[in-house]
Parts: C-alpha cells; sequence; structure tokens
C-alpha cells in the first residue's frame, strides 16, 4: 500500500471515532486505536492522562526530539453523525476532523514508522529517529491538558505543527485568544409594566454596540484584532417577564501589535455589564531558526506568512522554542458541514515532511 493510501484508510478509521468532548469515552477509544497501531509496528511511545485527556507521545529518547511533530485527534461537535462516516469523492476525503486534525494524526504517524523501518533496514533504531511526535485529545478545547501538559517534559529544538496552513503556506504567526464574558445588570419586572423595570437585553446590546466601535480598525490583509459575540443568554425562559439578567461571550482575537490587558481595559471603559476573561491566550510567533530554512527549502515553493486562527503551536513558542505550523489543503472546511481534505495536498505535506527530515539526517 502507497503512503497515501495508508494515510487514507487510517484517516478515515479516525474519523469513525466520534471523539467531541461531549463523549469523552470517544477520545479515549481514538487513543485507544492510535496506541494499538503504534504498537503494531513496534513504535515505543509513552500515554499520558491528564484530567481525562489522553495524549501519545512517541520520542527517539526519554523527554527529547530534535523536532517534534504534533497533531490531535478531537474533533468539534458534528450536529449530524453521518459526519463520522467518511467519504471520497472528487479527490477529496469528507468526514468530521478530516483536516482537523485527523488526516495530521494519520500522516504523522505513517511517516514515523516509515523513517523508522528506513533506519532499522541500516541496523539502528527509534533512538536514532530524526523527530517524536505529540498526538493530543484536547486542542479544540485549549489544549491545556494535551500540548499545554506535555511541552513541560519534552524538550525540544523545533516545533512542527500539522494544523493548519497550506502545502503552500507555512505559518509562523498566529493570533493570540482572548475570551469576555459580559453580565448585563437588569431589573426584572411584569413584561406588561416594562417601565417597572430595566431589560439586561437593552444593556447588553448597548454595551455590544460600544465594544464594536473598538474593532473598527481594519487592514486589506485582516492582520488586526476581531470580536465576535459567539454565545448569548437572555432570562430564565418566562416569555412575559422583563429580562433581569443577559450574559453574552466574546471571542476576540489579537495580532501582536496588540495588548491584551489593554483591550480588556477599553471594553470595561465603555460598558455597563460586568466583563469578566474566561481565557487569554498567547499570540504564536515561530520565530527564525535554521530548521525553518530547511522546511521551506524542502516544502515545494512554500511560502512563509501568518494565519487567523490559533494552536497548540503557541505551547512550545511561549517557552522561547522556535516553530511553525504547516498542514494541507482543506478549502476553508474546518467545523463545516463539508469538512474535507484534498488527498493530493497529504501527499505534498508527506512528501516535503519526508525531504525535510532526511535533509536533517544528514
Amino acid at each position: 500500500m502507497t503512503p497515501e493510501r495508508e494515510i487514507v484508510e487510517l484517516t478515515k478509521a479516525l474519523i469513525r471515532f466520534p471523539s467531541t468532548h461531549s463523549r469523552p469515552s470517544e477520545i479515549q477509544r481514538c487513543a485507544d486505536h492510535i496506541a494499538s497501531w503504534l504498537s503494531g509496528h513496534g513504535v515505543v511511545f509513552e500515554r499520558t492522562d491528564v484530567q481525562g485527556t489522553p495524549s501519545l507521545i512517541v520520542l527517539p529518547e526519554p523527554g527529547y526530539a530534535e523536532v517534534l511533530l504534533m497533531a490531535h485527534f478531537d474533533v468539534v461537535e458534528a450536529g449530524d453523525d453521518m459526519l463520522f462516516e467518511p467519504r471520497e469523492s472528487d479527490g477529496r476525503l469528507y468526514g468530521r476532523g478530516a483536516v482537523d486534525d485527523k488526516y495530521a494524526v494519520a500522516a504523522a504517524m505513517v511517516l514515523f514508522r516509515n523513517t523508522l523501518e528506513r533506519l532499522r533496514a541500516d541496523g539502528r533504531g527509534q533512538a536514532d529517529m530524526p523527530f517524536g511526535l505529540l498526538l493530543t485529545g484536547d486542542e479544540e478545547v485549549g489544549g491545556f491538558n494535551g500540548a499545554g501538559a506535555a511541552q513541560k517534559n519534552i524538550r525540544t529544538d523545533f516545533t512542527i505543527a500539522i494544523d493548519g496552513g497550506r502545502p503552500d503556506l507555512i505559518v509562523t504567526k498566529e493570533k493570540g485568544l482572548l475570551h469576555l464574558e459580559l453580565s448585563a445588570p437588569g431589573q426584572s419586572a411584569h413584561a406588561a409594566r416594562p417601565w417597572l423595570g430595566q431589560s439586561a437585553f437593552d444593556i447588553l446590546v448597548e454595551d455590544y454596540s460600544a465594544i464594536k466601535k473598538l474593532f473598527e480598525a481594519q487592514r486589506s490583509d485582516h492582520w488586526h484584532k476581531t470580536m465576535v459575540l459567539s454565545i448569548c443568554e437572555v432570562g430564565d425562559g418566562s416569555v412575559n417577564k422583563v429580562p433581569g439578567q443577559a450574559r453574552a461571550m466574546l471571542d476576540i482575537r489579537y495580532t501582536e501589535e496588540d495588548d491584551p490587558e489593554a483591550i480588556v481595559a477599553a471594553i470595561r471603559e465603555v460598558v455597563r455589564s460586568a466583563v469578566r476573561v474566561d481565557a487569554l491566550e498567547p499570540v504564536f510567533i515561530g520565530g527564525e531558526s535554521p530548521y525553518l530554512d530547511l522546511l521551506v527549502r524542502h516544502s515545494g515553493g512554500a511560502a512563509v506568512g501568518f494565519e487567523h486562527g490559533t494552536s497548540d503551536a503557541r505551547f512550545f513558542s511561549s517557552q522561547g522554542i522556535p516553530g511553525a505550523v504547516w498542514g494541507a489543503e482543506g478549502e476553508m472546511s474546518q467545523h463545516s458541514q463539508e469538512e474535507h481534505v484534498v488527498i493530493a495536498s497529504i501527499v505534498m505535506l508527506y512528501d516535503g515532511l519526508d525531504h525535510f527530515f532526511t535533509a536533517l539526517k544528514k
């Protein structure tokens, strides 16, 4: 079987596990499948479990890999279980996790096994591998128990997160993330006498309008801070009542040119709602590195640039370890009902990484 077909078939097997965070047992079963595959090919690995999150760590030697490949096998909710039945059409593989990020897990596993087999043919073994793997089960909910915990115990000189970018774009910058909760202070009353109350929703709407003005600056490449109101909850379910409570969640993405604490302070200055910081994650800056230069040379012509998402790459870059984010082509279908990966692009990624690691061994 060619590497292409093996990666596709392994990706299909992984897609069939509905490894969403509403089904933690399926995340564990997906990890079981990965562990069984690794064991079946004589790959030595460590399986960890941090607060219910499984991770598979494959290293050349205890605690160290010169280069660390990262991918994750948890996925976002599907809404339709048919998304966990993979299908191929027009050179694309469809299914939840097809491009985010189960193809990457499969490609990393096959690449590691094939590289190891070549070393074994020369009388060497896993200790001579030029790279290791970190496969985690919680990237979609922040990655704190997966990559966040693992980075404390793994030394590496360069990381490659196969979770973003595309064959012609190696990402060395990703935006930071800020999640804020707004709680509006209303006063409930009977809906027939609204003048006796104060609608918390009205306050929330006014606050949202004021916050939007703080995000008006635009650039043509969109490398600027953005804000989306992603969750809004109003009242207690009573129709005939002025809502005395309203809550919203804001998803804010910021660049290295922004100060997240200043963003929070500016929002508090213009709203009546209480503001609570729910999450604050740093910008990923991959930095300059001879490893990056070598990766670019063997990428088949990829450019170096930025992306707007957030990945587990930030855990290592925040410790001063250079890295990059690279991946196959998903045609911006991540998290959608038509999520898919272009199969030919998986081959391009695999070949680029294979050439990179071959050059690294010389």
